[in-house]
């Protein structure tokens, strides 16, 4: 299977010419699909992925990436609704048009939505999802990883990296002995919570209190007292940014001043307009991926971004968005040039999932390429921390090696 050069791919990035040749008269239309939470509570996460591809289709259009093909985007808004976001994983799949989707946001979205991709052999590229699951199982702990999903791919990194990053962080650069760690009750925020609890315990922390509260959560008078009385140095919050501000301003109004830590469904505006300046100061949140602040590969993306005048920031996923959408235009333009020139009559999802799981190419985020459970191989994590009301980068590119 051929494989795109880097440096390849790196021409495209920066120079915005074809890798595949010049045709500046598309006669194919191929659509990517989107799902992610376009409205309510994640909106601002779910509308950055959004922009993002958008801009990612319009400079491969621009540039005529793929010779004889035109790009365009079909987004679907799921809400955060997993009912929903698999409705609408059955509308892109009956389109025989649609040969690839970025998405979903959340991890417990992709895993009512994914069975159905794999189904119709649709080719799924994650720019969020963190739970290992989706690529190595439901039983990765016990009985080792094993590809759920052919089609199912992500450009992010995962909570098996992420929660663990930052227990070690926590227990050896910062002395923390002991902490409160709650969850919210969706598989994103369970997984992340259990993969950071582990870590903490084994590195000689003690987790003093366990507790989930349910998604949509506002009051959290009780559990404040719990934490309260527990006498934790730290709380670690494995969910999404809705509760986990709610938590943190309640914390403070009821004289809890202890830090607040949780992953990447914390860093949002979000988190900061819900929890308020004051509560907010000091909390660190982990990122799934590399922060692009001063990232060269990232120059044009930002400015493109920013020249666009969207109304919500690009945010820690709308870079791997992009790089999401990418991926799979690439692996568009490989079937592609192994057909002549053109775009087969069968079996074309089949191609360019198989193509996908050959794409290399040095992208926004870094150098994008996939190993054999999906996972992109470039496994970076980022640190942040509330300093005067704003999310400041403490690490821009970690790693946890594991034990």
């Amino acid at each position: 299977m051929r494989r795109l050069s880097v440096l390849a791919a790196v021409s495209v990035l920066l120079t915005g010419c074809s890798v595949f040749g010049d045709d500046p008269h598309p006669t194919k239309t191929v659509t990517i699909g989107l799902d992610a939470p376009l409205s309510g509570d994640l909106a601002e996460a779910g509308l950055s992925i959004k922009n993002s591809i958008e801009l990612a289709v319009a400079k491969a259009n621009e540039k005529h990436l793929v010779p004889g093909v035109r790009f365009e985007l079909d987004p679907r808004d799921d809400a955060g609704d997993p009912a929903r976001a698999k409705a609408n994983a059955a509308a892109l799949a009956a389109n025989p048009a649609v040969l690839g989707v970025v998405g979903p946001y959340s991890s417990s979205v992709a895993l009512e939505m994914s069975p159905v991709l794999a189904e119709a052999g649709l080719a799924q590229v994650s720019p969020s999802n963190t739970l290992p699951a989706l690529t190595w199982g439901p039983d990765y702990r016990g009985k080792g990883k094993n590809r759920p999903y052919g089609t199912y791919f992500r450009t992010v990194t995962t909570d098996a990296i992420q929660g663990p990053y930052l227990a070690d962080l926590l227990r050896q650069s910062m002395q923390v002995a002991n902490a409160a760690v709650i969850s919210d009750t969706k598989a994103y925020g369970k997984s992340l919570a259990d993969e950071f609890a582990g870590e903490f315990e084994y590195t000689g922390g003690t987790v003093l209190l366990r507790k989930t509260v349910e998604p949509g959560a506002t009051d959290f008078t009780t559990l404040v007292e719990q934490i309260k009385s527990s006498k934790a140095q730290l709380v670690y919050y494995g969910g999404e940014s809705p509760e986990a501000g709610r938590l943190t301003a309640q914390l403070a109004a009821a004289g809890v001043r202890i830090p607040v830590a949780g992953g990447d469904a914390m860093h949002s505006e979000e988190y900061l307009h819900l929890a308020g300046a004051k509560a907010a100061e000091g909390t660190l949140a982990t990122s799934a991926g590399i922060a692009i602040d001063n990232l060269a590969s990232a120059y044009a993306y930002v400015d493109a971004y920013t020249a666009a005048s969207y109304t919500v920031p690009h945010g820690p996923f709308g870079p791997y968005a992009y790089d999401s959408a990418w991926a799979l235009m690439l692996a568009v333009g490989s079937v592609v040039t192994k057909n002549d020139g053109a775009l087969p009559d069968q079996d074309l999802r089949k191609a360019v999932t198989s193509a996908l799981q050959e794409v290399t190419f040095f992208g926004v985020t870094g150098e994008v390429s996939f190993d054999k459970f999906g996972d992109n191989y470039n496994q970076s994590i980022s640190l942040y921390k509330v300093e005067n009301g704003k999310w400041t980068t403490l690490v821009s590119s970690g790693r946890w090696a594991g034990h």
